[in-house]
């Protein structure tokens, strides 16, 4: 059958590779040339499925395409590309197949299929019949085109989804080209590994010759999952790459952290290896995402160029994959990137004009000289799924000092979220890239992962209690997944630990055992370093010299394992609190200023969260200047009811002590690591109630989201370990949103208006 007329610039090429068919003279017209398909198949052999490609072995070597960049793409040793279209508003497809032909790649052809999240609907029988039409007449365009090894019915047709019967269709294109077409197998697309979406495929779509999965991080789940769903079929994997920005950290204001352009070619090193080479015998094939560039939340996540056609680091490893050399010109290497000194794990907030450094540390391995380009963009705010066409975003200009060295000042735009990029070039075709977000505050408030609203959260029942010098009687792994699921269940995502003992431990892994979506503020419990027996009203003996000595060694420990902790649960714990109310001068434990500011140097430099101390606000506005100037933020506590206030003055008032602050301390970040008010207490009379519990909460909610700004409550639960045994109504045992017993109280319950 013929195919179209080729134009004249690729008739030569694809003469001299024409299946070893034989032409005479360059006045041939293309459209005389015959087209005679390779046919493709998928085997069974003793070994398992194998892909064969005129009778003999075919080992892809892919990536997906979205333009024309086939002479590249096979001198870095590729072998075939995968394509989301026919119809390309840019891209002629039979220029395409003409120029894969011409060097040695295969094309798997996408039939672009519409999805239910577009608002297609395919309970409308006319409109399928319409789409199996139109496909009809791309199948006949193709089908006997030599580069083509397979079609692909639709790309991730699973997001979003609701209604199954998208499969029913993809069932009948795939009949309908088993009928045209007898020498390419189907395949349709799923994004990750789902359960449902190869049920309906299995039995809505029997003719498809096998299912593609596109896996980013859930690549190196891939085998856990086909042996979980006893899956046996042959399959590809039509994009893998980077991590996706759904599976990555965020920062507290929800900035998905983007790796650099060397940590992504690692991850593609570690793909292909730990996991692509272990599937031979039931994986046909790979495609890595993408070869080209793609605007998909930042203009470098997935690229494996950049927006400019630069060839990153990616490209050097998939070359080092397909061919076993490395190129002669290697990409530059990143080796860090940071703004005023923390990285893009730090969540770092600015203020409005203020000026900050950016530093990238950026090797070249062949000795090559950089140059250098920084940009700032905002934020992207795209809600689109499945690879949906995003806009480019612009970048902002006037407030980088130097865009083309390797450091540089910024100054921090109006309010908002944004992101710095930097790139080196090695003037050789080759680029490294690395970006960190940031933001922008008009004030100067701490939000904590993202949540207004957070709580503090010990655990202890009734007849528990940490170590009061004979061991502690901690709450058992299954009181504390009691716990964690009662704040769950009242939107409570944050919590606050004091220490970084076995209870904070237990509680940190079993948030991950149970991927529980709950971030945690993780505490160093600092204990006396000198005796403020003058001080405190309940410490009637000064505190020995012996235990005082001892109780630095314990507090170097506890500094230790806190530190430990937060890198092993770095996913979890969002910040880290050193000592709580060690400084205000009526506490039974007070530890000097500057060894308190030992102790936050030596975490600041050992984990990338950040860090601050949590004090009285009264502390903070007479003494905190020197101890604020090395914390991420300060970390205020405040208790109107502790100071004779009624509910009526409890808002007005902690919003009074929390501005007294930021006038003491201006330019410092602040969260308030503890307020609340006591349902019950001896030391309050008729104050302490649940109505004004109830009242306070709202009240400071609300204040809380107009300011942007984390609050922790405290507390979760009623403590009656605390205070005087023999005063069961004393204060200390009564601040939580729950009874010691965990029913609620009446700040939980609903509004009966």
């Amino acid at each position: 059958m013929l195919i179209g007329t080729r134009p004249k610039s690729t008739m030569n090429k694809i003469v001299v590779l024409w299946l070893g068919a034989v032409f005479i003279g360059a006045c041939t017209s293309a459209s005389e040339i015959p087209m005679a398909p390779i046919k493709v198949e998928v085997v069974a052999t003793d070994a398992g499925f194998q892909l064969l490609r005129g009778g003999k072995p075919y080992v892809i070597r892919g990536a997906g395409m979205g333009g024309n960049d086939i002479e590249n793409f096979a001198a870095n040793g590729g072998n075939s590309i995968r394509t989301w279209t026919t119809k390309s508003e840019s891209i002629d497809t039979l220029e395409l197949l003409d120029d894969a032909l011409a060097n040695g790649v295969t094309v798997a052809l996408c039939l672009s299929m519409q999805a239910e999240r577009w608002g297609f609907d395919y309970n409308d029988d006319a409109a399928v019949a319409r789409q199996l039409d139109e496909f009809r007449e791309e199948v006949l365009k193709y089908r006997d085109h030599p580069a083509l090894l397979f079609w692909i019915i639709g790309n991730e047709l699973n997001h979003s989804y609701t209604n199954p019967s998208v499969y029913d269709a993809v069932g009948d294109v795939a009949e309908m080209i088993h009928e045209l077409d007898p020498n390419h197998p189907t395949t349709t697309t799923i994004a990750g590994i789902r359960e449902d979406a190869i049920h309906d495929i299995e039995t809505r779509a029997p003719g498809l010759d096998f299912i593609s999965f596109q896996l980013y991080g859930e690549l190196y789940a891939l085998r856990d999952r086909i042996r979980e769903l006893n899956f046996r079929r042959p399959f590809m994997v039509t994009e893998w790459g980077a991590i996706g920005y759904w599976e990555v950290d965020k920062t507290s204001w929800g900035a998905p952290v983007e790796a650099t352009s060397s940590e992504k070619a690692a991850v593609f090193m570690r793909g292909q290896r730990e996991v692509l080479d272990a599937l031979v015998g039931q994986l046909l094939g790979s495609y890595v995402f993408v070869w080209g560039q793609k605007q998909e939340r930042t203009p470098t996540w997935f690229g494996m160029f950049t927006e400019d056609g630069k060839m990153t680091e990616v490209v050097d490893v998939m070359k080092y994959l397909w061919t076993g050399a490395w190129p002669k010109n290697r990409s530059p290497h990143v080796l860090s990137l940071t703004i005023g000194g923390h990285s893009a794990r730090s969540s770092v907030t600015y203020v409005p004009g203020e000026k900050f450094e950016a530093s990238a540390d950026i090797v070249d391995p062949d000795g090559d000289a950089l140059s250098y380009r920084w940009e700032l963009k905002p934020e992207s705010d795209a809600t689109q799924v499945g690879g949906d066409f995003e806009e480019r975003i612009a970048s902002l200009g006037g407030h980088i000092e130097s865009a083309e060295t390797a450091s540089t000042l910024v100054s921090a735009p109006e309010p908002g979220a944004y992101r710095l990029f930097v790139y080196a070039f090695d003037g050789n075709g080759h680029a490294a890239h690395a970006n960190i977000p940031f933001n922008v505050s008009n004030g100067t408030d701490q939000l904590i992962a993202g949540e207004i609203m957070a709580v503090s959260y010990s655990g202890y029942r009734s007849g528990q209690h940490p170590d009061r010098g004979n061991g502690a009687a901690n709450p058992s792994d299954a009181e504390i997944l009691e716990d964690l699921a009662l704040l769950l269940n009242y939107d409570l995502k944050l919590i606050r630990l004091y220490d970084s003992g076995e209870n904070s431990h237990a509680t940190l892994r079993l948030i991950r055992e149970h991927k529980l979506p709950i971030k945690v503020l993780l505490g160093i419990w600092l204990k006396a370093e000198v005796s403020n027996h003058l001080g405190c009203p309940w410490l009637n003996e000064p505190i020995p010299d012996d235990e005082l000595s001892a109780n630095a060694l314990l507090n170097a420990e506890e500094v230790r394992r806190g530190t430990e902790l937060a890198e092993e649960y770095g996913d979890i714990v969002v910040a880290v609190n050193v000592g709580n109310e060690a400084l205000v001068d009526w506490n039974d434990h007070m530890v000097p200023v500057d060894k308190v500011i030992t102790y936050v140097r030596q975490v600041k430099a050992a984990i990338e969260q950040p860090v601050t101390v949590a004090d009285n606000y009264e502390w903070w506005i007479r003494d905190g200047a020197t101890l604020a100037a090395e914390v991420d933020f300060v970390g205020v506590h405040t208790y109107p009811v502790w100071e004779g206030k009624s509910i009526e003055d409890g808002l007005s008032y902690t919003v009074e002590n929390v501005e007294r602050v930021r006038t003491a301390l201006p330019g410092s970040k602040l969260a308030i690591l503890e307020a609340g008010w006591a349902t019950r207490a001896t030391e309050f009379g008729d104050r302490a109630n649940e109505a004004a519990q109830a009242r306070y909460f709202v009240e400071l909610s609300e204040w809380a989201r107009s300011r942007n700004i984390t609050v922790f409550f405290f507390a979760a639960f009623d403590e009656p370990w605390k205070g005087d045994a023999n005063n069961p109504g004393g204060a200390e045992k009564h601040w939580g949103l729950f009874n010691v017993d965990r029913t609620p109280k009446q700040v939980l319950m609903p509004d009966p208006s």
